[in-house]
C-alpha cells in the first residue's frame, strides 16, 4: 500500500514538472510568435512606405509631364475614352463591335507609348 502511495506522489510529480516544462515551452513559442510578429509587422510597413512614395513620385511625374504637353495628353486621355467605350460598349451588347475594339486599343497603346517614350 505504501509503494502504491509512493508510486501516486511520483507520478503527480513527475505531472507537475512537466507541466512546469510546458509553461516555459509555451512563453517561448510565445515569445518567438510576438517576435516573428514584430518582424513581419516592420516589414509591411516598410513596404507599403516604399510603395507609397513610388506611387507618390509617379503620380508627380505624370502630372508635371501632363501639364507641360497638354495636346499628347488630351489626345491620349480621348484615345483611351474611345478604346474603352469600344471594350465596354461590346461587351455589354454583345455585338460583332469586339472585332473593332481590340485595334482600336492596340493602336491607342502603341501611340501612348510612343507619346510618353
Amino acid at each position: 500500500m505504501d509503494t502504491e502511495k509512493n508510486r501516486n506522489e511520483t507520478g503527480k510529480q513527475e505531472m507537475a514538472e512537466e507541466s512546469g516544462n510546458g509553461n516555459d515551452a509555451d512563453q517561448s513559442a510565445m515569445e518567438r510568435g510576438s517576435e516573428i510578429l514584430g518582424k513581419a509587422e516592420d516589414a509591411v510597413c516598410n513596404a507599403y512606405d516604399k510603395t507609397a512614395r513610388t506611387v507618390s513620385g509617379t503620380y508627380e511625374h505624370v502630372r508635371n509631364y501632363s501639364s507641360r504637353n497638354q495636346g499628347k495628353t488630351i489626345f491620349v486621355v480621348l484615345g483611351i475614352g474611345v478604346g474603352l467605350g469600344f471594350l465596354l460598349g461590346a461587351n455589354s451588347r454583345r455585338l460583332t463591335t469586339g472585332r473593332f475594339a481590340r485595334p482600336v486599343v492596340n493602336a491607342v497603346s502603341d501611340i501612348a507609348l510612343a507619346f510618353f517614350d
